[in-house]
């Protein structure tokens, strides 16, 4: 595993699916850092369950008859509460910023892998720990640099001018995960104004960047260097698909 504080973790599962809900349970208790994962059907039951022990992370499923994913958001704001990743077949970018806007640090759309769930629950406990923070503040200059790595490994062109930009967005969604949400409103204007020019220059030119690359057995090269099954995205992916991918790989801490 990464290099964490825990040495086993206690998770919170809450879907009213009972049949996923044990699935799941039966893929994350193999694992050797977890130490016990408990289901709940409801908000209630996981407060109930949160009055007893102390989950390092709960993954909720936002759409349950009564009270819904934002109701334990809501109940738990304010608490030492475990950090909590919503889960959800809706993909609304108003329905994503709203889970951020009260307290989720990650939001995954279904269907989705266990093992990359498994992977953002250890993401989740590194944001919520403080160590990712630490991390950038003591080498910004390593994370420089290892975004310059992936790029040269994935075949970014880096003569063009895409390139910068597409680099300076890594480093936006990196310090704020709610960016990528607002890609047109947020993430485009900020890397226009650090660079002098529009937001339309600069998602042209991510996209001719993109266009490029995968011209260039880009799609190959991003599979290996990001570590993704050879199914994996066998269409190119939009802008804020390679940058969320890219800031998912950083975040990860994948070293190979």
């Amino acid at each position: 595993m990464k290099e964490m504080k825990w040495e086993k973790i206690a998770i919170l599962l809450i879907d009213d699916d009972a049949r996923q809900a044990e699935e799941m349970k039966r893929f994350l208790v193999r694992q050797e850092e977890v130490r016990r994962v408990d289901c709940a059907c409801c908000v209630r039951e996981a407060a109930e369950y949160c009055a007893l022990e102390a989950y390092d992370i709960a993954v909720l499923d936002l759409i349950m008859p009564g009270e819904d994913g934002f109701s334990f958001l809501e109940h738990t704001a304010g608490q030492k509460a475990p950090g909590s990743i919503v889960v959800s077949a809706v993909s609304s970018e108003d329905v994503i910023r709203k889970a951020f806007s009260k307290g989720a640090k990650y939001y995954m759309v279904k269907p989705f892998q266990k093992e990359i769930l498994y992977r953002r629950i250890w993401d989740v406990l590194r944001l919520c720990s403080g160590e990712e923070a630490q991390a950038e503040a003591a080498g910004g200059a390593g994370m420089e640099q290892r975004i310059t790595e992936l790029f040269l490994r994935m075949g970014v062109p880096p003569h063009l001018k895409g390139y910068q930009y597409l680099k300076e967005a890594v480093k936006l969604t990196l310090a704020d995960r709610m960016i990528i949400y607002s890609i047109t409103k947020e993430l485009y204007p900020k890397i226009a104004a650090a660079f002098g020019v529009t937001t339309t220059k600069v998602e042209l030119a991510i996209r001719h960047t993109v266009e490029v690359m995968y011209d260039r057995d880009g799609m190959r090269r991003m599979k290996e260097a990001l570590g993704l099954p050879a199914d994996a995205h066998s269409q190119k992916p939009t802008n804020g698909e390679l940058i969320a991918l890219i800031a998912d790989w950083i975040l990860s801490g994948t070293n190979e």
